[in-house]
C-alpha cells in the first residue's frame, strides 16, 4: 500500500520568504535604514513570482511513502472435498465405532468409509456407505444416531482433510477382536491398530 504525501511548494517558498523578512527586520532594528527599501523590493519580487509559484504547485510531484502491506488472507486448504454433512457423518461413525481409540484410530475408521466410497462394489457416497445394511453394527443398534462427535473425532477428521494423513493401506473393512472368523477367512488382513483389525478384499474379490 502506498500513501501520497503532498508537499506544497508555496509553503516552502513562503517559509523561505518569512525567514528572509525576519532577517531584514532584524537588520532594520539594528539601525540599518536600507532595510525598508529591501523589504519593498522583496515584496515586489513575491508579487511577481506568485503566479509562477501557483502554476508549479499544480504540477508538483508527490512523494510516495511505502507503508506495510496489509496481512494476506490465510491460505485455503486444498482439500475441501467433504461437505459439512459428510464431515459430520464421518465424525459420528468414528465416535460410534472408535470412541476408545486414539486420534489415528478414529481417522482409520473414517478412511475405511472413504475408501469404500472410492472402491467398486460399495455405494458411492459417505451417507450410503455408512447406512448400508449390515455393515456397521452401531448403525444397526442405534448407537450411531445417539452419539455426538467429541473433539478428538474432529481432530481425526482434520488429520485426514488438512494434513492428508492416510495410513489405511486401502482398508475397506475393520473389526474388533471377536470369536468370528469371517474376516480372516474371506478378506486379506492388512494391519492392527489399537483394538481394530483392518482388511481389504482379496485379489479378485467382490
Amino acid at each position: 500500500m502506498k500513501a501520497k504525501v503532498v508537499v506544497s511548494l508555496g509553503t516552502v517558498v513562503g517559509l523561505a520568504v518569512l525567514s528572509a523578512a525576519a532577517f531584514i527586520s532584524t537588520a532594520g532594528t539594528a539601525g540599518a535604514s536600507p532595510a525598508v527599501g529591501q523589504r519593498e523590493e522583496l515584496q515586489a519580487v513575491i508579487c511577481q513570482e506568485e503566479p509562477a509559484i501557483k502554476e508549479k504547485e499544480g504540477r508538483l510531484s508527490v512523494e510516495t511513502v511505502s507503508l506495510p502491506e496489509a496481512a494476506e488472507e490465510p491460505p485455503q486448504t486444498e482439500s475441501g472435498s467433504l461437505s459439512p454433512e459428510d464431515s459430520y457423518l464421518l465424525a459420528k461413525i468414528a465416535m460410534a465405532e472408535a470412541e476408545s481409540e486414539d486420534t489415528e484410530g478414529k481417522a482409520l475408521v473414517m478412511l475405511v468409509v472413504l475408501n469404500r466410497v472410492k472402491a467398486g462394489g460399495f455405494p458411492d457416497s459417505v451417507e450410503e456407505v455408512i447406512y448400508q445394511a449390515r455393515q456397521f453394527s452401531p448403525v444397526a443398534s442405534g448407537r450411531f444416531d445417539r452419539v455426538e462427535p467429541d473433539a478428538d473425532c474432529w481432530l481425526a477428521l482434520s488429520l485426514i482433510e488438512v494434513d492428508g494423513w492416510d495410513e489405511s493401506m486401502g482398508a475397506t473393512y475393520f473389526e474388533s477382536e471377536s470369536e468370528s472368523t469371517w474376516h480372516e477367512e474371506h478378506l486379506e488382513f492388512l494391519f492392527q491398530h489399537g483394538n481394530h483389525y483392518f482388511y481389504t478384499d482379496k485379489e479378485g474379490g467382490r
